[in-house]
Parts: structure tokens; C-alpha cells; sequence
């Protein structure tokens, strides 16, 4: 009986004092954007804005395991509003989502690969790969 109790009372309490991990945005490492504002990442991510700062067309990727997440943490919003909101968008025609990728190394790999890239993952993730940090989300 007491092995129940406390097999349930870990179980309940584990979520409460878990390590919420850091999502991080990512770019490029030769994208001469160094930083961005949470607005001006919500705006790329939300298909308001199709290009940097500085001019440079942004593609944008979701990582899948990372998607709930990040959406909540940058627009306060559930997954659920996010594919309705996108929903609406591809039906109007007016623009397309984020390319979903399933793993870290694809989201790593396609940052590197294209300059205008612009994706989220996990700090732990990156490793020693060379992708610059835009923004942290906590």
C-alpha cells in the first residue's frame, strides 16, 4: 500500500518539479542576423513575414517534437489554434506553414545547409553544429 502511495505521489510530483527544457531559434551561422526580437520570429513562424530584417527570404521549419512547446511559449496559444489559424491561411491562399522535420539532426542539417533558414530545437541538441542562436524561450 505504501508503495502505491508513493509511486503515485512521484508520478504527480515529477511533472511539477521537472527541467522545462530550453527552446532555442536558430539560423544559419552565415545569416548576418545575429538577433531577433520574439515578435519580429512570431511574425516569420505566423506567415506574416517572409524574409529577415535584412532583406534575406527566411524558410522557416517546425520540429515536430518541439512544436507544442514552442508555440505555446511564443504566441501563447494551443497547438490546436496554431492548425486552425494555418488552416485558414492555406485555404484563402495566402500562404503556406513551416516545413515540419522529424528529428533534431534534420532540423540541424537543413539550418546548415541553407542560409536563409530559420527553425527551433532543443539547447542540448545543437551540440557542437554551427547554427546561430537568435532568440531563447524559457
Amino acid at each position: 500500500m505504501m508503495k502505491t502511495i508513493i509511486k503515485y505521489l512521484f508520478a504527480f510530483l515529477l511533472p511539477i518539479f521537472a527541467v522545462r527544457a530550453e527552446i532555442v531559434v536558430i539560423t544559419n551561422i552565415d545569416n548576418p542576423v545575429t538577433v531577433m526580437t520574439k515578435t519580429e520570429i512570431q511574425s516569420i513562424f505566423m506567415g506574416r513575414k517572409r524574409a529577415f530584417a535584412n532583406g534575406l527570404k527566411a524558410v522557416a521549419f517546425d520540429f515536430s517534437k518541439e512544436r507544442e512547446p514552442f508555440y505555446s511559449l511564443l504566441t501563447h496559444r494551443s497547438i490546436q489554434q496554431i492548425d486552425a489559424y494555418w488552416a485558414r491561411i492555406i485555404f484563402s491562399g495566402q500562404g503556406m506553414p513551416p516545413v515540419k522535420l522529424p528529428s533534431a539532426q534534420l532540423i540541424l542539417s537543413a539550418v546548415q545547409k541553407n542560409q536563409g533558414a530559420i527553425a527551433y530545437i532543443n539547447r542540448r541538441s545543437i551540440g557542437d553544429s554551427r547554427v546561430r542562436v537568435l532568440l531563447s524561450l524559457e
